[in-house]
Formats: C-alpha cells, structure tokens, sequence
C-alpha cells in the first residue's frame, strides 16, 4: 500500500499562487466601501455623525456608478493586461480612504463612495474575472470556487484584524500622542483597511504573473465576436441574475429569525454569521465537482435544490415541531446559493465564450445579473409590510419562482466541453 506524500512543489505552482493573489484582492478592494459600514455602522453613526438615510444614498450612488462602470470596464479589460488594471484600482481605491480620513460630509461623501463604484468595478472587475480565467485552465470551476471560498475567508480574516485594530484602547493614545491631535479607533480602522489595499496594489504588480498580454489582435473581429456568443452571454447573465436574487435574500435570514422565530436581535446575528461560513466550503465544493461533472449540471441541480428549499419556506409555518425543517431548508438555501456563487463565471468555458471577449462578456453579465441590488431592496421593502409569516412566504415565493427561471435558462445551455 503506498503511502500519501504531500506534494509541496506541485501545489505552490504558479497558477496556485496566482489564484492566492486573486483572492486576496478581491475581496480587500471592496473592504472600504463595504467593511467599514458593514461592521463598524455605529461607530461611523456617532463618530463621523452620519445617518442611516445618508449612508443609504452614499450605497445608492456607489450602485448606480458600478452599474455604468461594468460594460466599460469589461471593454478596458480585453485590451490591457489584468495585472496593470487590477493594481490601478488598488491604487485608486487606498486613495479614496485617505481622503474618507477627512470625515467628508453631504455631497463629498456621495463623491467619495462614487469614486468607489467607478474604482472597484471599470478597472477591476472583468479584469479580474479575465485574470482567473486565464489561469484556470480545464480547472475553471475549481478556480473560480477558490476564488469565491478565499474572498469569504478573506472577508472574515481582515474584518476580525480591523475589529481587534478598533477595541484597543493603546493604539488610539499612540497615535494621537505622535500625530498631536485627538485621533478616534474608526479612523485608524480606515487608515487600515487603506493602507492593506494600497500594499495588496503593489503586491500584484510586482509579483502577479497574469500570463497574457492584449487582445488588441481581435481588434477587427471585436463586434463580430460579441454578437456571435450575445445568445450566451445573455442566458449566462441570467443565470447570475437568479442566483444573486437568492444570495441578496440571505440579507433577510436574520429579520425571519428575530420576527418569525423570535430571537433576539444578537441571537439571530450570531446564527446567520455561523451560518455564513458554509459560503467558502460550498464555493470550493462546487467547483471540484463542477469540474467533474461540467457547471451547467451543477447549475441546474442547485437550482432545483434551492427551489424545494423556497418551497419548503414558503409552506411551512412556524411550529415547534418542523423548526428543525425550517432549518434544513435554509442551510439548503444557502448552500446552494453559495456554490452558484462558486461556479457560475466557469461558465463561460462551457458555452464556448472565447477569452478574447472575457471582460466585456463579464461587464455584460454582471450589468444584468448584479441589477437585484436596485430592485431586491424595494421589492422585499413592499413584501414585508407587517414582518409577518405570510409576508416573508410571499418573499420566497418571489425567489421560488426566480429560481425556476435559473433552472430552465440553465438547461439550455451548452454541455461541457470536452478537452
């Protein structure tokens, strides 16, 4: 019987370590417009005296100028290489938190979060969907899982950092003490995740081999090209449209769980932050056997494991006796949506979308698969007047029947690719 002898050489290559970097920056380039409000709202309330309403406009704004950014910013992509752009907007993004340091307030704070939205996504985004693409090789599912299960580790590993950066009483009085001013944890916590975006910038222009140079070679079959895959394209979009909707209805787990089932307000944050660790084992999972199996089977048999999970929701009261019932059916909810999450960009591979289009292809898709962050928002508002069971019901029902059309749009896509 032969001994198993871990690999080392094989497992550091040079893909492994490029998908590392990948996973790194793409998560940190979102931390200043997202951490910081995500986990340190209060602080941003009484320390930079914003409110609620402000911050939403300042979300609003940052969604509206992504949203342009996303089919201009996959463009840019196939024309430079990632590594220049993925650095740029490191860059970009670090100097959007300095000035934040600034406490802006009314029109300089939209401005800033702007800035962001132009930032994080037209230099980015279809660059760095390109750049794991490229790669990824016959292991797309497997890479983009990686991709999707390292960003949520990320997510948690520097938000802990920043949290224990903001309960230190020593830090604050040390810095105050050099600076000569009077200098709160919040901005420290800003000058942080500022200074770890700015260093992960340079981390990937001195050490990130993308592998590829422009595609300004497919200059004149450009247009062609795109309108060739548009049918694709557009399903694939979909596809990303429905299972977002899925993962932008998690945000409304921990309001079932305080209203339905009565928590309390900590009770229900700590399940859905527990339960929010299944997202990096789902993602990884999904994309070993995607590659197994092809992503357009996976995609259609989550689909149709979140749909008898909606299902479940959406019948299914509140008594004591089918809590544990309720429960299977939203840890299925969120395993699915996370391993969708894990693999729907491998399928770009499986319906013959060719690398030369990657980031417009990109821009495209998330122009219309990201759009449930403007209509999940007043959509559920309206659902769930009264906090009520029947209100959260007809809110999965909704889902229920967007998850259906996941799955029929995901059978018709092209099988996989054999190589």
């Amino acid at each position: 019987m032969k001994s198993f002898r871990f690999n080392h050489k094989g497992f550091l290559n040079e893909n492994n370590i490029a998908i590392f970097y990948l996973i790194i920056i793409g998560e940190l380039i979102f931390a200043l417009p997202f951490h910081i409000s995500r986990f340190f709202r209060p602080s941003l309330i009484e320390d930079f005296n914003y409110s609620n309403m402000t911050l939403g406009i300042a979300f609003s704004v940052y969604g509206i100028t992504a949203l342009i950014s996303y089919i201009p910013g996959g463009y840019i992509a196939d024309k430079l290489r990632p590594k220049y752009l993925l650095s740029l907007s490191l860059f970009l993004t670090s100097l959007g938190g300095l000035v934040f340091l600034f406490n802006p307030k009314g029109n300089w704070l939209y401005f800033i979060y702007g800035y962001w939205g132009v930032t994080t996504i037209l230099f980015f985004w279809g660059a760095l969907i390109k750049a794991t693409r490229n790669i990824s090789g016959n292991n797309q599912g497997l890479y983009f899982g990686a991709l999707e299960a390292g960003r949520g580790l990320v997510a948690s590993l520097s938000a802990s950092l920043a949290v224990l950066i903001y309960t230190n009483k020593i830090i604050p009085l040390l810095v105050s003490e050099v600076l000569g001013k009077q200098v709160t944890s919040l901005s420290i916590v800003i000058f942080f995740y500022s200074l770890i975006t700015f260093l992960s910038g340079l981390m990937i222009l001195f050490f990130f081999n993308d592998k590829t140079g422009t595609s300004l070679n497919i200059q004149k079959k450009f247009i062609k090209t795109i309108f060739d895959n548009f049918r694709s394209i557009l399903c694939i979009a979909l596809v990303v449209l429905a299972a977002y909707s899925g993962y932008k209805g998690i945000d409304y787990y921990s309001l079932y769980f305080y209203h339905i089932l009565e928590y309390t307000k900590e009770d229900s944050a700590i399940l859905i932050t527990n339960l929010s660790y299944l997202r990096p084992i789902s993602a990884i999972l999904a994309g070993i056997i995607a590659d197994k199996i092809s992503s357009r089977k996976c995609t259609y048999l989550l689909f149709l494991s979140l749909m008898f999970s909606y299902l479940g929701l959406t019948i299914l009261s509140n008594s004591d006796q089918i809590i544990s019932l309720l429960f299977f059916n939203f840890m299925v909810s969120l395993v699915a949506i996370f391993s969708l999450r894990g693999i729907f960009y491998s399928l770009l591979k499986e319906t013959k979308i060719p690398v030369s289009i990657t980031g417009i292809s990109v821009g495209i898709i998330s122009l219309i698969g990201y759009f449930p962050d403007v209509f999940i928002g007043p959509v559920f508002g309206i659902l769930l007047a009264n906090n009520s069971i029947s209100d959260f019901q007809n809110c999965f029902t909704f889902l229920l029947i967007l998850s259906f059309i996941g799955y029929i749009l995901s059978l018709f896509l092209p099988k996989k690719i054999l190589n």
